[in-house]
């Protein structure tokens, strides 16, 4: 072939895969990529604040503390936990809550050892009021969560000194011989007692998702509220007897493993609402205040540093999810693990990032996040040598797009070489997947390796930018302000001399207050560094995955048996469609 002629092919091939070189198109879809907090982080539900950056601002970020209860009200709820008067201290901690006042960080507490160890099957006899209990006060958890939220700064040192406390033991045991757990932290309790339930559980019991909730009647919950409850059952001079059945031993291994699952997801509803609206917060210098005393909550927890990512905590937390696998826990409670591991690799990835004069450079995977998820899988593999299955099924959990790339790069590349269309490009090209590692089938192999190119393009937004026109990205937006009216009749005016005169009018007046509606303003750019380098970077991907795709076209026709159809129904989306459409 001429020199002409390559120059000519190289040309075509470089406009197939750079639609634009526009740097504003691709700070457009990085910026989305940075700010949209909830697809980041993979989050089920995003928190209210994300919504409405405006409310937050004003009414956490730069809000007073938040208004206490009384001391007498506090004396009250901790008597009533103390006595285990359930009914009471729910009813108490609601109309705290409804009326704005923070019911103390001890609350936290009690709610937790409450769900750990409110039994409500004593001798074998359902109860439904404590069931109704129990239910309610993992309400109640978010309820607080919910109405005094970590991304308000009053609040941040009572989260710190919750996640700080332990568990009262008499709530986890009676019997000091028998206590699960003897550490000092919330996080590192529940982790005991996970790792104690993992050892003694069987088989059956850790794969099934089944709770341990009663069947109430349809009609039971609105015929029987909370309030029509009496703690006769458990007064002052409840019997040790009846005590020692309230405990969390005292349950079946079943509702105990449900119940310590609640508890964990419970804490971490509080990490993700707290991480969401921190990287908000602080977009624009991440890595230098996430450290500080002001650094998000999983930061704390898991005792990350700039120079220290493989933590006691981390580790542990690696090795239960490991073992839980290993063990066949089921999917549901798997995906709780993980979703605390995914909280510490983007922690741990915000520390790596770099801030230039530019901006932020994203996406880009730090050096030392790369090397715990090395550390992660290598633990993994320790508690799992058994077939791949339970690696592919593993992987489909992780949530984030380059913890999941990573770890099938260790699966299934030897050299240490970053992972990129590049190296997943040249393997393909060399039909390694002819000759996989053992215990990976061909298929498998082809499988996995798709997986990892598919989520490194989830994570640079690759085919936003290949696909999209530039100036059509949509920017992203948040509620701003509420609109309100009062509903009014005739000239729209209020005459409260004439309203004072009866008060019920006044009252119906006023319950018509409506909002009209919440108004949505475009989010600014992100303050992101786009040059020359991360442009070539870009282009070259995309270039790499449509000499790809001709490299799978030419593979098909040699290897009919084979199938290639999910890479080729994936690769032609980064190619315009006429050319898609000349090669197919």
């Amino acid at each position: 072939m001429s020199s002409k002629a390559e120059n000519n092919k190289r040309e075509k091939q470089d406009s197939l895969a750079s639609p634009t070189n526009s740097s504003e198109h691709l700070l457009s879809v990085i910026s989305n990529l940075y700010l949209n907090i909830g697809q980041r982080l993979h989050l089920d539900f995003a928190p209210y604040c994300l919504d409405d950056l405006t409310y937050c601002h004003h009414r956490h970020n730069h809000a007073d503390k938040p208004k206490m209860a009384s001391r007498s009200q506090l004396h009250a709820l901790r008597i009533a936990f103390e006595q285990l008067r359930y009914v009471t201290s729910i009813n108490l901690t609601t109309d705290m809550c409804l009326r704005g006042e923070f019911p103390g960080v001890s609350c936290f507490i009690n709610l937790l050892e409450s769900i750990l160890s409110v039994n409500c099957t004593i001798e074998q006899k359902p109860n439904i009021t404590l069931q109704q209990c129990y239910n309610k006060y993992i309400e109640l958890f978010l309820m607080i969560v919910r109405t005094f939220p970590p991304c308000w700064q009053g609040m941040r040192h009572h989260y710190i000194d919750f996640l700080n406390r332990g568990l009262d033991t008499r709530k986890l045991s009676s019997n000091e011989e028998t206590l699960p757990s003897k550490s000092s932290k919330v996080c590192d309790i529940l982790l005991d007692l996970l790792e104690d339930l993992l050892k003694i559980c069987s088989p059956s019991d850790l794969s099934s998702p089944q709770g341990d909730a009663i069947n109430m009647p349809p009609t039971f919950m609105d015929a029987n509220p909370a309030d029509s409850f009496r703690d006769d059952s458990f007064s002052s001079e409840y019997e040790q007897h009846e005590r020692q059945l309230h405990t969390n031993v005292a349950l079946t291994l079943v509702q105990r493993l449900e119940r310590l699952f609640v508890a964990l997801s419970l804490i971490l509803n509080a990490l993700e609402y707290d991480l969401a609206t921190w990287l908000l917060q602080y977009n624009k210098n991440p890595n230098d205040c996430i450290c500080s005393e002001n650094g998000p909550l999983i930061v704390a927890v898991c005792g990350l540093t700039q120079f220290t990512r493989m933590t006691k905590m981390v580790r542990r937390i690696f090795t239960v999810f490991s073992d839980a696998v290993a063990k066949s826990l089921c999917k549901s409670r798997l995906q709780v693990l993980e979703r605390y591991i995914s909280l510490l690799m983007v922690a741990s990835n915000t520390m790596d990032m770099e801030n230039t004069v530019n901006g932020v450079k994203y996406p880009v995977l730090g050096d030392k996040t790369r090397l715990l998820i090395k550390d992660f899988f290598e633990i993994f593999k320790e508690y799992n040598r058994g077939d791949v299955t339970s690696y592919m099924e593993t992987i489909e959990l992780l949530r984030i797009s380059f913890v999941r790339y990573e770890f099938i790069d260790s699966l299934l590349f030897v050299n240490s070489e970053p992972l990129t269309p590049q190296k997943i490009a040249l393997d393909m090209t060399k039909k390694h997947w002819l000759k996989p590692k053992e215990d990976i089938s061909c298929e498998q192999y082809l499988h996995l390796s798709l997986n990892a190119l598919r989520s490194y393009c989830d994570w640079h937004g690759l085919k936003t930018y290949v696909i999209t026109k530039p100036g059509k990205i949509a920017p992203l937006t948040t509620a701003n302000h509420s609109v309100h009216r009062l509903a009014m009749h005739g000239s729209g005016s209020v005459s409260l001399k004439e309203m004072a005169k009866n008060i019920k009018q006044l009252e119906a007046k006023l319950k018509m207050t409506v909002s009209v509606c919440k108004p949505k303003v475009t989010l600014p750019l992100a303050d992101i560094c786009i040059d020359e380098t991360i442009l070539r970077k870009y282009r070259e991907d995309l270039k790499l995955i449509v000499d790809l795709h001709n490299v799978l076209l030419k593979q098909k026709r040699e290897y009919p048996q084979v199938d290639f159809s999910e890479w080729l129904n994936f690769l032609p989306d980064f190619i315009p469609e006429k050319d898609a459409r000349s090669t197919s």
